[in-house]
């Protein structure tokens, strides 16, 4: 009898683990926020810039409290500091939204680290020469 009743329980643990990965992305909208996919490429060049300030070699080299690093990246992607604070504020709010930016952002720096590994590792270089 608790064999019986432990498949079902399985089964629909399984279904709502992958039910949440099967739905559209959700985000916030509107003319006051910034566009998910906008977003998550800010993020990922926020958190680029922070690691690399937050480098020994680069605060002593540099005032790192005195920089800022969020300008320039906004400017880029042409978005106002208002619309950048109401989207953060805003995806706050809504902590499972913010986990689905962050999970693409996190993605996106995996990525990014993966293709600097193979860049730089002895084994992948050697065989690139080998083909050329």
């Amino acid at each position: 009898m608790i064999r019986y009743i432990r498949i079902p329980a399985l089964l629909l643990l399984i279904l709502m683990m992958i039910s949440p990965s099967c739905q559209k992305k959700k985000s916030i909208t509107g003319k006051a926020f910034i566009k998910r996919e906008v977003l998550v490429d800010v993020l990922v060049d926020l958190h680029l810039v922070d690691g690399v300030t937050n480098d020994r070699k680069f605060s002593r080299k540099y005032d790192a409290d005195s920089i800022d690093i969020l300008s320039p990246i906004l400017e880029k992607y042409q978005v106002t500091r208002e619309m950048f604070d109401t989207t953060i504020t805003t995806y706050s709010q809504h902590p499972e939204l913010f986990d689905q930016v962050y999970n693409d952002v996190l993605i996106k720096l995996n990525v990014m680290l993966d293709e600097n590994d193979k860049k730089t590792d002895p084994e992948v270089l050697r065989k690139e020469q080998l083909i050329n």
